[in-house]
């Protein structure tokens, strides 16, 4: 309270000598401020005051109506108070003022009534006139001050007549000014302000409408901070680099007058040499201690003869090797620890490649450990136990062998797939193996716990116990329980509050140097992971991929996206530096909107989702406290969250639009992994929960009855597959290997070309249990998808109002014809056929899918007769004549029917008439993808025809759309079809 006093003590030693009545104006500046600060105290403390000046009026002037003002400041205060002995004050306050009320006889009764709740109906209207005159008044007269100063009137006036519209308008009003303010004058506190105000407004909105309106113009301020944080950048880039030029990022060399650093020119002349000339050149400046040559050397020499299809590992050893002589020379030069670690991890990459001069390798790790005690960390250690890495490389394979052996035994124990998918039973199987799975995760979680906890002790044996209690947390799928062996280390460290100095920090940036280098030792970090400048240089240079390291049990990337260590992230362009090494409150921090919105939500989601790994506990539960008390905070909880889940969903788009397997190479951790977790933190954000393990929040969400628990154990049942697929993946491949197809051979019978499940060879990439743990996944993925924007919405009771399993014969019929099941997707489909009844549309759609199945699998005729129902069916729903995306799409599969019969002129007509009604609905000039497959399968049918200029150029229309659509350089499947057939002209 000390704080809001110091705030509000001017106005109130004012108010002493002028009295409340005469200081009324600085009070509704001061509330302005609070609003501006979100300083809930001030603002709380302010409507007290405000509330009191009413009371004063109504008192001397006899005014009913000022006294009821007054009591609606007095109750509003009170709901938004989270001080005791305020609220105390402010419940006296209000019962004085309504027995005052009820003391006076009401002598305006004939002008004044008590609002009703009809007459607090706001409309557009009427708020659009509130702000007329003193916008056309204040504006032509220039007197920014007081406009500010009528839009809080405004806000008193929308509080006190409970008109939500009026008051979120007015407090967006004030935003706006603030906002233009920043954008004329480049001013960073007018724009905080800003963001503040709308943030404000953004919570108290009761309208979905201005809901999106606030979040737009909160991004949209975002956005105009951060151009000007460029421009500002662009501009003190060179006096920086005058006044400081021998500072440079961390990601580059340092360099000193003899490392003879080559210019672009000296690259020019160089290009002919050979990758033996390279190394020639590199030794020789190496030997010199020209390291930034030495380097530039040996990665061209690496260049030349990287080739991931046709890869020569002895010389990529070599290089990788010389690389790693490099930067051990530059850990001894600057003391660095992370020059050590990127030495580390170059000689490691290159013993994955080959087994030649492995000894003498191993050597160098274990010297490369002492220089970075006794460079880097100061400490002296004559001998370093050359067993640790085996012995932990030996507890990490043990850690896997646990986890393949009880996967084998739920297999065995909890099989739902032996039933028939129809039968109740499955269900029940079901939710036992999601248990038994959840059990799983839960060991692996605490396996790996105990992993990094040794790993931790070892390091601090070494370097000796630091000066203040600390502990370290663990982040991503380890806080959330989804984590594999295989999974990258994620982690932040607290420290104790008051022993943030630099010594403390540099004790802890060793030490996890140190950790990684352990870490790394394992042999499974890949090189792109360390942001090597002359190998990947984020983000300008990424050219070297690693397909050979085992990618698994290593720190998170240096990447910018990435970076989820205590070492956070490198300066940027854009953005400063960000140490994840900090004390509970200041940690707690990242979760506050301003660092928010500069930072991107992503940090803030990641911190928000903790677990204790080693140290002290109790400074994790001081962080918790922390973090509850900024996240349920009510001015800022309700918008923080809706911006949260409005930032995942946007960055989530792809992947919840898309409803279907997509009946290609299948990405684990993208198509099936990610989904469950992006649609339970969106349920969580919505209810607030902070939970950090994903079956908490499942079981959270069911406890306070948000969700029902039929729904509660199909998302266990959703999370476990998702989870259980990655893990198995992982197993079999030895690594972070997320491709999978469960279809990797198909077999045709040679007479009808008939494809059924019996001639299907279904050869998984890794061993899944079955088929149906595909279809089970998809049958709750693809309804729980179509909840998810809804529960962003919804403010009824439960967030899933409908049930996320759909076992219907259409859903069924769609996964399989996605997942080239086709005599299981007709059998389906005609089945929900029979379902569909006089459902016209969704007799169309199932007409449309069978029809293609017919057409191209079975029989061509009979594809054609279903095709023209569905055009029928669907002419008589939109209208003959109507241009209509589902008409479209009915013409282009008849064209492909007739295609497939063979008469290609009748299949050219339909794709014409398609073609010309595509442009009707998405504009004759628009690139739409639509119109790109038109023009495909009609460059295909003249092709057909001989007609190979035609064709051509309806493939080069194509073309040069799919480009318009996909990027000019970004791969894609049409892209390189067209590519492919315009080159051979």
């Amino acid at each position: 309270m000390f704080r809001v006093y110091e705030k509000l003590g001017a106005v109130d030693a004012k108010s002493k000598r002028l009295g409340l009545v005469r200081t009324e104006t600085d009070y509704l500046r001061a509330l302005q401020d609070a609003m501006a600060d979100m300083d809930r105290c001030a603002e709380v403390e302010v409507l007290k005051t405000l509330g009191d000046v009413n009371l004063e009026k109504g008192r001397h002037g006899k005014n009913p109506e000022k006294i009821d003002r007054a009591m609606v400041l007095y109750r509003t205060a009170l709901l938004r108070c989270n001080d005791a002995d305020v609220g105390e004050s402010l419940e006296y306050r209000y019962n004085y003022a309504e027995k005052l009320r009820l003391g006076k006889e009401s002598i305006a009764s004939s002008s004044y009534e008590p609002l009703t709740n009809a007459k607090r109906m706001s409309s557009f209207a009427r708020v659009a006139e509130t702000f007329l005159h003193p916008d056309r008044r204040l504006t032509i007269s220039g007197n920014k001050e007081n406009l500010l100063i009528e839009y809080t009137k405004i806000v008193i006036e929308g509080i006190v007549n409970d008109d939500n519209m009026l008051e979120t308008e007015a407090i967006k009003s004030l935003g706006d000014e603030y906002l233009k303010r920043g954008k004329e004058t480049r001013n960073a506190p007018c724009l905080t302000k800003a963001a503040a105000l709308y943030n404000t407004a953004l919570a108290r909105c009761q309208r979905f409408q201005g809901t999106v309106a606030l979040i737009h113009r909160l991004l949209y301020t975002a956005r105009i901070r951060q151009e000007m944080k460029t421009i500002i950048n662009k501009s003190l880039k060179p006096r920086v680099q005058q006044q400081q030029g021998r500072v440079r990022p961390r990601d580059f060399p340092v360099t000193s007058p003899n490392t003879g650093v080559i210019d672009d020119s000296t690259r020019g002349q160089r290009t002919n040499m050979s990758y033996e000339d390279h190394l020639t050149a590199g030794d020789s400046a190496l030997a010199d201690g020209k390291l930034d040559v030495a380097e530039q050397n040996f990665a061209s020499a690496l260049r030349l003869i990287h080739d991931p299809n046709k890869p020569d590992r002895c010389k990529e050893a070599d290089c990788l090797c010389r690389l790693g002589d490099v930067y051990v020379h530059r850990g001894k030069r600057t003391k660095e620890g992370r020059k050590f670690t990127q030495a580390a991890a170059l000689y490691n990459a290159a013993m994955a490649r080959t087994d030649k001069n492995k000894h003498s390798v191993t050597k160098r790790l274990q010297e490369i450990e002492q220089w970075f005690l006794q460079y880097t960390a100061n400490v002296q250690r004559n001998h370093v136990p050359s067993d640790s890495a085996m012995r932990q490389k030996k507890r990490l394979g043990e850690m896997r062998t646990r986890a393949k052996s009880q996967l084998d035994d739920i297999d065995q124990q909890h099989n739902p797939y032996q039933y028939d998918e129809d039968d109740p039973v499955m269900i029940a199987v079901e939710a036992e193996r999601a248990e038994a799975v959840k059990a799983l995760f839960k060991n692996i979680a605490r396996d790996r716990q105990e992993l990094i906890k040794n790993l931790v002790d070892e390091c601090i044996v070494t370097l000796g116990p630091p000066s203040c209690k600390y502990a370290f947390i663990g982040l991503g799928s380890q806080a959330t329980e989804l984590v594999t062996p295989y999974s990258d280390l994620e982690f932040a460290i607290l420290i104790e509050d008051g022993k943030g100095n630099e010594d403390t920090r540099r004790y802890f940036i060793n030490l996890t140097h140190y950790l990684h280098m352990k870490v790394i030792n394992l042999g499974e970090t890949i090189l792109p992971s360390m942001a090597i400048p002359s190998l990947n240089d984020f983000p300008e240079k990424d050219g070297f991929f690693d397909s050979v390291t085992p990618r698994g049990f290593a720190f998170d990337g240096f990447m910018p996206w990435a970076s989820k260590t205590p070492f956070g992230r490198d300066r940027t362009k854009t953005k400063p530096p960000v140490s994840l090494i900090q004390t509970p409150a200041e940690m707690a921090k990242f979760q506050q909107l301003e660092v928010s919105v500069t930072e991107g939500y992503h940090l803030s989601d990641i911190l928000r989702r903790v677990v204790f790994l080693t140290g002290e506990e109790a400074l994790v539960t001081e962080y918790m406290k922390e973090l509850k008390r900024i996240i349920t905070d009510y001015l800022i909880s309700r918008s923080q969250s809706r911006l949260c889940t409005m930032q995942m969903l946007w960055e989530h788009w792809e992947q919840l639009s898309t409803l279907e397997p997509t009946g290609q190479l299948l990405n684990v951790k993208k198509d099936i992994y990610r989904f469950p977790g992006v649609a339970i933190e969106v349920l969580a954000l919505c209810c607030q929960i902070t939970l950090a393990s994903t079956w908490s929040v499942i079981n959270e969400l069911k406890e306070t009855d948000k969700i029902h628990e039929d729904n509660a154990t199909h998302l266990t049942v959703l999370t476990s597959i998702s989870a259980e697929l990655r893990l198995r993946t992982y197993l079999h491949s030895g690594g972070q290997q997320d491709s999978m197809s469960p279809l990797t051979q198909m077999k045709y019978q040679s007479k009808s070309q008939e494809v059924s499940e019996t001639t299907l060879g279904l050869i998984s990439v890794f061993q899944i249990p079955d088929i149906q743990v595909l279809f089970r996944y998809y049958c709750r993925a693809i309804p729980l998808k179509k909840c998810v924007l809804d529960s962003f919405r919804d403010q009824s009771k439960f967030i899933l109002q409908t049930k996320i399993l759909d076992v219907s014969h259409e859903c069924r019929g769609r996964i399989s014809r996605k997942l080239f099941l086709y005599g299981r997707a007709k059998h389906h489909l005609k089945a929900a056929l029979a379902e569909a009844g006089s459902d016209m549309i969704k007799r169309s759609d199932i007409l449309d899918e069978l029809g293609t199945l017919w057409a191209f699998f079975d029989d061509s005729k009979t594809g054609v007769e279903v095709n023209e129902e569905s055009l029928i069916i669907r002419k008589s729903i939109f209208g003959d004549n109507t241009a209509h995306p589902d008409i479209a799409m009915s013409l282009i599969n008849l064209g492909s029917s007739w295609s497939k019969l063979g008469d290609h002129k009748k299949a050219i007509s339909y794709y014409e008439q398609s073609l010309k009604m595509q442009k009707t609905i998405y504009g004759d000039n628009t690139a739409h993808q639509d119109i790109a497959v038109s023009l495909q399968n009609l460059g295909l049918s003249w092709s057909e025809l001989g007609e190979y200029n035609k064709a051509i150029s309806y493939y080069q229309q194509s073309l040069t759309m799919q480009k318009t659509i996909y990027g000019d350089n970004t791969p894609h499947p049409d892209n390189a079809l067209n590519q492919h057939v315009t080159t051979l002209n």
